[in-house]
């Protein structure tokens, strides 16, 4: 697609095909243990997608928009404050309605270490019915070029 561009500040958080979201955490987002409590992955999750579906809003048709269809999260290690909180999506598949991410989280600073491991289905949606529809071409280029590898 010839004219899509993405926004400036945003281009930094797309590279390799996967999109990196830096969440900060807060001393209040720790648990009794001081671990990084269950609900703020979650969180980050959800910021690190509102700013990709951002980056394409401006090509939804009208009336259409993007719910959760699915979202699930592995934890495999406890994060410990202070630090930030790398969320990454990767594209996995982009079917008639839907886009499918593989999303990891490691902590910024320890690449490599995955603290969390998660999968959300993202599903394209008429406001007005509150029920799925397709993709047209022109998204699907969109979601394609902004997930693919470099």
């Amino acid at each position: 697609m010839d004219n899509f561009c993405l926004p400036a500040d945003l281009a930094g958080s797309f590279s390799n095909g996967i999109h990196s979201f830096s969440f900060a955490m807060r001393w209040g987002d720790m648990d009794m243990l001081g671990h990084l409590n269950n609900t703020v992955y979650f969180r980050a999750m959800e910021e690190a997608r509102i700013e990709f579906i951002n980056a394409i809003r401006p090509y939804f048709e009208a009336g259409t928009g993007v719910v959760v269809g699915h979202l699930s999260c592995d934890f495999l290690r406890p994060m410990n404050y202070p630090g930030n909180a790398l969320v990454m999506h990767e594209l996995t598949r982009i079917g008639r309605s839907s886009m499918e991410h593989k999303i990891t989280i490691e902590k910024e600073g320890e690449p490599g270490v995955v603290y969390a491991s998660a999968r959300s289905v993202l599903v394209l949606s008429n406001l007005a019915t509150g029920r799925s529809c397709s993709w047209s071409e022109q998204m699907r280029e969109v979601i394609q070029q902004l997930f693919s590898q470099d």
